[in-house]
């Protein structure tokens, strides 16, 4: 279940997110959006670019929002610098199949190496390490690609990062959101619309669920 973060929540991470220069990420124009492509099959479902344990503390979650099994063994899921760099990627794993969308195994969540958060659905969960000390930049972004190196889905925390962004970026994490163990997350639809603004918004951790 999604729970949604409280309003004097809300304003106050995008008033130190602004403070910051990160909540409105510059470049915002519509002449470099992308064109939509939305995802029928894998999304980038929800993550989390640091926490209470620090930078480190972060995790990727991919669903099925298909109704058929989906096996993503070898699909690559990409990192992004906040300049659209790719830093580095992960391999799913051989065997790694989602199950449709609303059944157990519908996620794959992938963990940093300082996560402290708790996986509801642990029927695939990989972790990971990162080159980069950073982990995945809080304004940078993430894809998942097939085996065709085609790419399905993606999300970016700003603008600049092109390689992820569908739309406008979302709004990135901060040391605020870290006290309160937020996250970026699709609603409980999944809805993908090309739009990383309104598909993912700020809210309490919900990996593997």
């Amino acid at each position: 279940m999604r729970r949604i973060l409280g309003a004097s929540a809300v304003f106050a991470m995008l008033a130190m997110g602004m403070a910051g220069g990160v909540a409105n990420a510059a470049g915002e124009t519509e002449g470099t959006e992308v064109a939509p492509l939305v995802s029928s099959t894998v999304v980038v479902n929800e993550v989390s670019t640091r926490g209470l344990n620090g930078q480190l503390d972060e995790f990727i979650e991919l669903r099925n929002i298909s109704s058929q099994p989906q096996d993503i063994s070898g699909y690559l899921v990409r990192i992004y610098s906040p300049a659209g760099i790719l830093t580095d990627t992960i391999v799913m794993p051989a065997g790694t199949i989602l199950q449709p969308k609303g059944t157990a195994g519908q996620y794959v969540v992938l963990v940093g190496q300082n996560f402290s958060g708790t996986i509801a659905d642990q029927t695939n969960v990989v972790p990971f390490t990162l080159a980069s000390v950073e982990g995945i930049p809080t304004t940078g972004g993430v894809t998942v690609q097939n085996l065709a190196g085609t790419k399905l889905d993606g999300v970016a925390f700003s603008n600049a990062v092109l390689p992820a962004r569908e739309g406008q970026a979302a709004i990135p994490e901060n040391a605020t959101t870290d006290q309160l163990n937020a996250s970026n997350t699709r609603n409980i639809l999944s809805t993908d619309t090309d739009n990383n603004r309104q598909d993912f918004s700020l809210q309490l951790r919900s990996a593997g669920q």
